[in-house]
């Protein structure tokens, strides 16, 4: 990029910045920053710059805008700075506070389980206390070691660590005993009606014959539940509360059910199994978690779990509920991704239209950028569906300095240019605020050199500047147009004959086939690079040369 490029540049992102009006000691900063060489003529520089300065003032904003966008520049807006302290938690002690986040291994974890397990862990931190990774795998259904993985994965990837990782199903006797106690002492009973009659009865307020049965025969009901001897289905251990409750959920829930079926960490060893309720509420009580953060979907849950733990002779475990949050346009039910990957209309738990930690960083999202996204999103109760943009500005903020720059070129249109000079290079910066990475060469042969259909629709029997080699004139026959910077005149990217075949997954599922400068061929798996006036985009595989499309 040269002098008059540079100062242009930064001369535009400054007015643009300052409501029109670019400040000349600004803009020395930054181009003296980018091109130290234009030191050794301080005179000749300022003179470049004042006159420049002078005459971009003068366009205005909207004139400013759309040159700076022909330019293939974008002005960064930062994100607001977030305060990322978390608010104080009652009754929290240093060294005393224990925490958990407790996933059920039933699908790969997206966004919202990161933000609870970052707030839980985090409050662990700041009170030098311990964080819990409980995986509640009660389902034998659908536990499937490729989720408790997919979450161990996802969670070291954001930099979430634990003081202990736990399991359900290695406390199942205990859940046993406790069952069999609250048997003995007649506050639960062993129930065989069907779900559609206990759903009928909760909602008229009655109680069926079951709750009248004596302890000895619920105490024989239940052994004939570990033995085998009642299938799954038949009935249920209840707990014995109030079916007159106000709150339904404290209308004698289930707290035990059979589930006879092979899982994955225990295979045949059980067939009775804790409910989410009793489940969770008990291994609160054992671990000693005194504090835990979680979605105000289960709001309604905390009287029956309180409950339990009293009813136990257990401390009540201090719980808060915030909102969910929702990313415009994304499914996030379990259920219905399964139903979507094997009727194949997703590409699978990383298809890019997802937000599974897996599906981000697929597509180059940053940890950090994550968990800022995560903090500046609150704990409010207050629901809220947050755009991508607001999403990617963080993301952008990561990536930004990092991204090297490169030329590729989709849909690409073949052309010659006629009467050029005889070029067989071109040099570019590799990023242009950090000059000090050095360049890339980009091959030139001027009898064919690859633009995009799009871009030569667009400027069809006009003048454009090839980024980085000189200007053509866009008619029936590419002529030669001179190598004067024309402030005024578009830029684009392009390729020449010397080139690599590549491809980007896009946001929605479908695939852009291009060609790219030959300097990608030295990148690696997992780099992520800016192709210029299309966006940010990661190295997936480079077999095939590609990418996944981060955003713009």
């Amino acid at each position: 990029m040269i002098m008059k490029d540079i100062i242009l540049k930064h001369t535009l992102l400054n007015a643009i910045q300052y409501s029109g009006k670019a400040d000349i000691g600004a803009v020395v900063g930054k181009v003296l920053a980018e091109n130290p060489e234009l030191k050794k003529d301080m005179k000749k520089t300022m003179e470049a710059i004042s006159q420049t300065i002078k005459e971009v003032n003068s366009w205005g904003l909207k004139k400013q805008q759309k040159k700076l966008d022909e330019m293939g520049l974008k002005l960064e807006k930062k994100p607001k700075e977030y305060k990322h302290e978390l608010p104080e938690l009652p009754n929290a002690d240093k060294g005393k506070v224990v925490t958990a986040f407790p996933p059920e291994p039933s699908k790969y974890p997206h966004i919202g389980h990161a933000k609870a397990a970052l707030i839980n862990y985090l409050y662990a931190k700041k009170y030098d206390g311990k964080f819990i990774l409980r995986f509640e795998d009660t389902n034998p259904e659908l536990a499937k070691q490729e989720y408790y993985d997919a979450i161990l994965e996802g969670l070291k990837w954001l930099g979430i660590e634990w003081d202990k990782l736990d399991y359900i199903t290695d406390h199942m006797k205990k859940y046993y005993e406790a069952t069999e106690e609250l048997i003995k002492e007649n506050k639960a009973y062993a129930c065989f009606c069907k779900s559609e009659q206990i759903k009928e009865h909760r909602k008229n307020m009655t109680e069926c014959m079951c709750r009248d049965k004596q302890t000895q025969e619920n105490l024989g009901d239940w052994k004939k539940m570990l033995s085998g001897e009642i299938q799954e289905g038949e009935v249920s251990v209840r707990l014995k509360i109030s079916m007159q409750h106000k709150n339904a959920a404290m209308r004698d829930p289930s707290i035990m059910r059979i589930i006879d079926r092979p899982h994955v960490r225990t295979r045949n060893k059980y067939r009775v199994w804790p409910m989410y309720d009793f489940g969770t509420t008990l291994m609160d009580s054992w671990e000693g978690v005194t504090h835990r953060i979680r979605s105000k979907e289960f709001e309604a849950r905390k009287e029956l779990q309180n409950f339990i733990q009293k009813t136990l002779g257990f401390p009540v475990t201090y719980i808060d509920e915030i909102a969910r949050f929702n990313l415009e346009g994304v499914e996030s039910s379990g259920r219905k991704i399964r139903e979507l990957i094997e009727s194949k209309e997703l590409l699978g738990w990383d298809d890019p239209r997802l937000t599974t930690l897996m599906a981000l960083k697929r597509r180059g999202f940053q940890p950090e950028a994550i968990r800022d996204f995560l903090l500046a999103t609150g704990l409010t109760k207050t629901e809220s569906t947050i755009t991508w943009d607001k999403f990617e500005s963080f993301n952008r903020r990561a990536i930004e300095p990092i991204a090297n720059r490169y030329f590729a070129v989709f849909d690409p249109f073949e052309i010659k240019v006629n009467e050029s000079p005889k070029i067989t290079q071109a040099k570019e910066y590799l990023h242009p605020d950090h000059p000090e990475r050095g360049s890339r060469t980009i091959p030139v042969n001027t009898s064919k050199i690859f633009i995009s259909k799009d871009d030569y629709e667009k400027y069809k029997g006009k003048k454009v500047r090839l980024i980085g080699l000189f200007n053509i004139e866009l008619e029936k026959n590419v002529e030669y147009a001179g190598n004067e910077i024309i402030q005024e005149m578009p830029k684009i990217q392009w390729v020449s004959e010397d080139n690599i075949e590549v491809s980007v997954v896009m946001n929605d599922g479908s695939e852009k086939k291009g060609i790219a400068e030959p300097e990608v061929i030295s990148l690696k798996v997992d780099d992520i690079i800016q192709f210029q006036r299309f966006g940010f985009v990661r190295l997936d595989d480079k077999r095939g040369m590609k990418f996944y499309f981060t955003h713009k």
